[in-house]
């Protein structure tokens, strides 16, 4: 992926991309390469680092997390107002 989109890595940076997709998906891990060449190009790299693999892990949840974090923060989301209350409009 990284040759399709011209994206240079280190090796460290791809170790830690590697870990990410086996514990999140490949389509995650496929898809923090982009945000991650955009962090090393505003940061003036010459090529994307471990930091910047963790700086877009930071920023993009994947499905697991997104998930856990919706279910601890329920309370505080507007839909969770209309639990009581009945959907249909008369």
């Amino acid at each position: 992926r990284c040759e399709e989109e011209d994206v240079e890595m280190t090796e460290d940076a791809y170790a830690v991309l590697t870990r990410i997709g086996l514990e999140t998906s490949l389509r995650y891990a496929m898809q923090l390469i982009t945000a991650a060449s955009l962090v090393a190009r505003k940061r003036k790299g010459a090529e994307v680092g471990v930091e910047d693999i963790k700086r877009v892990y930071s920023l993009f949840l994947d499905e697991s997390r997104s998930t856990q974090y919706m279910r601890e923060y329920q309370e505080a989301f507007l839909f969770n107002e209309l639990q009581g209350e009945s959907m249909e409009t008369p």
